[in-house]
């Protein structure tokens, strides 16, 4: 990918220290779990981990610029303790209320697109901003590094009907599954 920005690089962003476990053996890593981080853009989202002691490998920020906040051997707290000696997370910027489109587009990246309809957990949701394709580019650049490189299988839970589950998968939440996931 055209876009990616190291924390060590000038203009990088980072996750402070006491937010992630390190590991000094090489980590066994097996998922991979994409956030929706409900901030405005990245560097928001990484003020906000930071206040909350969270943490995250990796960013996309609006424009589909990926951050990496620390390195993939570390335990970034970000989808509970099983999950998190496991997986790699991600954060994609999108403030989520529609009440922001403005914002985005004052900044220059246009209106985002609207999810409407959309059924989680068994309830409909209110309309909600959509991420930007650019960043849905930028995540399968980065899903397909990751697959190639940690070996993370490019699987999601499935619902016995063969489609994507939109409710909790029990082998993700014990940090067993082994593929991409969702966490809202």
């Amino acid at each position: 990918w055209k876009k990616v920005v190291l924390w060590s690089d000038d203009g990088g962003l980072k996750i402070d220290s006491k937010n992630y476990k390190p590991y000094f053996e090489k980590r066994k890593i097996n998922s991979f779990v994409n956030h929706w981080d409900v901030c405005l853009n990245s560097e928001s989202c990484v003020r906000v981990l930071n206040r909350r002691g969270l943490s995250v490998h990796f960013v996309i920020d609006n424009d589909g610029t990926i951050y990496q906040l620390c390195d993939l051997n570390h335990a970034c707290k970000h989808a509970g303790s099983k999950v998190n000696a496991t997986s790699i997370g991600v954060e994609i910027s999108n403030a989520y209320y529609t009440k922001y489109q403005n914002w985005y587009v004052k900044k220059g990246f246009g209106e985002r697109p609207l999810v409407v309809g959309e059924e989680v957990h068994g309830s409909k949701m209110d309309t909600f901003t959509d991420f930007y394709p650019v960043q849905i580019e930028a995540l399968k650049a980065l899903w397909k590094s990751l697959h190639e490189g940690v070996g993370i299988p490019l699987a999601c839970p499935e619902a016995p009907d063969g489609t994507t589950l939109k409710t909790v998968d029990p082998k993700s939440a014990r940090g067993t599954f082994k593929g991409f996931i969702s966490h809202y």
